[in-house]
């Protein structure tokens, strides 16, 4: 039986979280209503959401990775059914009992049945970090790899790098204890930016490819982006993916003078759900590891202080699981 209302974390304002007894959303016949197991805390996103953005209007309902349990849908979706569990990238309105998400707008797939209660939500993170290489596929002239920013996005990518070939891959993160996950979940080696914003470059191999999932730059002197621009061979290919609320500095020279390109992550939503099933494979199979991501459980009651503590403290947790109190 759905209930007429539920609870769910409304963002009445930049900056204003409320937990609230709202209305159950009411599904059109191209949309499903999907009763939400879990969610998580996007540490790249959520902040410059829940700070202001200009593609949210508020009220809104907070948070956009979940997964949950189909539990009504309209006549015109047909690869979907009542009961499944499914994952989605990218619907927001996830912090709340349940949710309405159109499956044509999003890249939208059944939960690996292997997957926990717990990792199921990590998957829309999974579907949107992989973007950044969706594309950009190992081979020829595409080797050797640098991620610069080892948050949950970036460690997913270190897994999905070498599921897709990548034969070296270095990883750069401010925080030893992600330095040391990304070597557990396959990366060949790990820097530390303070020092590599010193000019301490030449001993890291260059990489064909180095992908940005940095937030903020918070070091002083060069911009990390330049130095980490410095890491990447004459000719080779910068994909920008991350989100620094502040914007990204870089030397115009250095990008120049070493003859670099930049592109994006993948946005195209046809080539998402074709690259995401290869994507959920890797999932299946433990290509991708989601539970080594995993470093605290809080119930949705208590978003709240758990959400604070990742925008004052990012480097003391990588993914916070919610989950209902009566669950």
């Amino acid at each position: 039986m759905i209930p007429n209302t539920m609870k769910a974390w409304v963002l009445n304002s930049p900056g204003v979280l409320r937990l609230k007894e709202v209305e159950v959303p009411k599904i059109r016949e191209d949309q499903v209503l999907i009763e939400i197991d879990r969610a998580c805390i996007c540490n790249g996103s959520d902040p410059g959401i829940f700070h202001g953005h200009e593609a949210y209007q508020t009220p809104l309902i907070f948070g956009h990775e979940a997964s949950g349990r189909i539990v009504k849908k309209g006549n015109q979706v047909e690869r979907f059914a009542v009961g499944q569990r499914v994952c989605w990238w990218f619907e927001a309105g996830a912090f709340a009992q349940y949710q309405a998400v159109t499956p044509g707008n999003v890249a939208m797939f059944q939960v690996p049945a292997n997957l926990t209660l717990d990792e199921a939500p990590v998957m829309e993170l999974v579907l949107a970090a992989c973007r950044a290489l969706m594309e950009v596929r190992a081979g020829k002239g595409r080797r050797t790899i640098s991620i610069c920013g080892l948050g949950p996005s970036g460690l997913v990518l270190v897994q999905y790098a070498r599921a897709l070939g990548y034969e070296h891959i270095i990883g750069w993160d401010l925080f030893e204890t992600r330095r040391n996950l990304a070597i557990s979940l396959g990366a060949d080696e790990v820097y530390d930016p303070v020092r590599m914003a010193e000019g301490r470059i030449h001993g890291i191999p260059e990489s064909d490819v180095g992908v940005l999932m940095m937030g903020d730059d918070c070091l002083p002197g060069e911009p990390t982006v330049t130095a980490f621009m410095r890491s990447i061979r004459t000719g080779g290919l910068v994909v920008s993916y991350g989100h620094p609320e502040g914007g990204c500095r870089f030397s115009p020279y250095v990008f120049q003078a070493r003859n670099l390109w930049m592109r994006g992550p993948v946005n195209d939503m046809d080539v998402i759900r074709r690259r995401g099933e290869e994507v959920i494979d890797m999932v299946t199979d433990g290509r991708i590891r989601i539970e080594p991501l995993i470093t605290h459980r809080v119930d949705f009651e208590d978003f709240l202080p758990a959400f604070e503590n990742v925008l004052e403290h990012p480097g003391e947790q990588i993914k916070v699981i919610l989950k209902w109190r009566e669950q």
